[in-house]
């Protein structure tokens, strides 16, 4: 059994979740059907995640638009906020921190447009006026 923290928004939605739920025992599902038996992830996901994707305009792909994306997304914000892969392989629950590092963290473009002014600003300094500031992205170009 692991300790997983999380804040009041979301304490606050689970406490008001359970004072109306059917099913309270320290077995049951949070999120079940009328009976008590779990919801079936395909159904959820369609039924639930999909629909809501859809009415905010986030577009779906194959393989990419799943609940197992907040997990990715959660180690990748996490790392790029603070930087300790080690506190994203925690919360995730990996045994192996390569699996953290190899597939569930990712860079954000931001971060990458961030990095090359950084080094331009290392390397230039201010000898180019051309070189932006990080406050002015929108001078940036990237190359494929």
């Amino acid at each position: 059994m692991r300790t997983i923290y999380f804040g009041n928004a979301l304490s606050n939605a689970l406490t008001e979740h359970f004072q109306h739920a059917v099913f309270r025992g320290p077995d049951d599902f949070v999120f079940c059907k009328k009976d008590g038996s779990p919801l079936h992830p395909d159904v959820l996901r369609k039924d639930v995640l999909y629909c809501v994707l859809d009415k905010l305009g986030i577009a779906r792909s194959a393989g990419t638009s799943g609940f197992h994306t907040f997990r990715h997304s959660a180690a990748s914000i996490l790392n790029e906020r603070t930087g300790n892969l080690k506190l994203a392989q925690k919360l995730l629950g990996h045994s192996n921190i390569d699996m953290t590092a190899e597939v569930y963290t990712h860079s954000s473009a931001e971060s990458e447009r961030e990095a090359a002014l950084a080094i331009e600003r290392a390397i230039y300094g201010d000898l180019f006026p051309v070189v932006p500031s990080l406050g002015n992205r929108s001078n940036s170009a990237a190359i494929n």
